[in-house]
């Protein structure tokens, strides 16, 4: 194993061939030397298209890209693989679903200073791309404490010093539930490791359509209580500490209202507040009063993300809704 690279890229891929070719190609073709750095792809699907990909693009771009094999059990697992088979000092996630630009991975080694373990990059969706309602894809624009693993930089020994990426709860999933990035980067924090964002390190995350029930039902929601069970310093990024965002809180507020409103109308003024923010978020599609529909399409997305809350909450001894 050559150590003298100095860094490694690594994609967890599951099924999705199209995506993966057009990630792995993106970490292929950075601006270092191609002596500097490897590709590792650790591909967990049914069959070996994937496989076949990533050596497809190793033969274009004669490039350091390979590709591991191992069975599904969620994005966290293959990554520690293609950690444990890097070479370099220093160890970059990249999810199958983004394409890092050019200068990626210069932009995201430069952030790093002798204490710093971490360093998370932005995350942008495609440009040219209608990013509607009913579409998957993140954004991050600021260091944020989920330090999400489409786009993220460990120093080697900040990374090994963690317990590595847990299963995911819905392995054979093409949406996973996650939770793991965000234990992991905690964990490196908890033991001294200092961490950075860069603006520059740059990378598009892909904007996929999804089913309209998959987008009512914000399933990744449920991992939280349990993250927070285990990190507390993490409730201060949380809004009023035990509400997962503004909305959370404010959807209880109107659903408190809506029951009392049998009993005693005025209740019902209890969900302006939700209306109100609702309404006041940015859309590509509604305008001035049109706005006013925003609260009532997310008002059953919303319920069904506090009932989701509740639930783990319970399940896990730790109140998030």
């Amino acid at each position: 194993m050559n150590r003298a690279l100095r860094v490694t890229v690594v994609i967890p891929a599951y099924q999705r061939a199209d995506a993966l070719a057009r990630a792995v190609r993106s970490a292929a073709l950075q601006n270092l030397e191609a002596s500097e750095f490897e590709v590792i792809v650790v591909d967990s699907s049914p069959n070996d298209a994937n496989q076949r990909v990533v050596e497809e693009v190793a033969a274009a771009t004669r490039r350091n890209v390979r590709c591991l094999r191992k069975r599904a059990e969620g994005p966290g697992p293959s990554r520690n693989l293609g950690a444990r088979q890097a070479a370099g000092s220093f160890i970059a996630f990249l999810d199958s679903d983004c394409i890092a630009t050019p200068g990626w991975l210069r932009a995201g080694l430069a952030a790093f200073g002798d204490d710093v373990g971490l360093v998370q990059g932005r995350v942008l969706p495609e440009p040219g791309v209608a990013a509607g309602v009913f579409a998957h894809y993140i954004v991050v624009e600021k260091e944020t404490p989920l330090y999400e693993t489409a786009n993220i930089f460990y120093r080697r020994e900040a990374f090994e010093a963690t317990e590595g990426f847990a299963p995911d709860l819905q392995p054979a999933s093409l949406q996973p539930m996650g939770g793991e990035d965000t234990r992991v980067a905690w964990q490196a924090k908890r033991r001294g490791w200092k961490s950075r964002f860069s603006a520059d390190a740059l990378v598009y995350h892909e904007v996929r359509g999804m089913k309209v029930w998959k987008w009512f039902i914000h399933k990744r929601l449920y991992v939280f209580p349990r993250i927070v069970g285990e990190f507390p310093e993490l409730r201060g990024y949380f809004f009023l500490r035990y509400f997962y965002d503004r909305a959370q809180a404010a959807v209880l507020l109107a659903t408190v209202g809506v029951a009392v409103a049998f009993v005693w109308p005025a209740a019902l003024l209890l969900a302006v507040p939700y209306v109100v923010l609702r309404s006041r978020e940015p859309s590509q599609t509604l305008r001035g009063v049109f706005r006013l529909a925003r609260a009532a399409l997310y008002f059953p997305r919303d319920l069904a993300s506090l009932v989701l809350l509740a639930a783990s909450s319970l399940r896990h001894g730790t109140l998030l809704l």
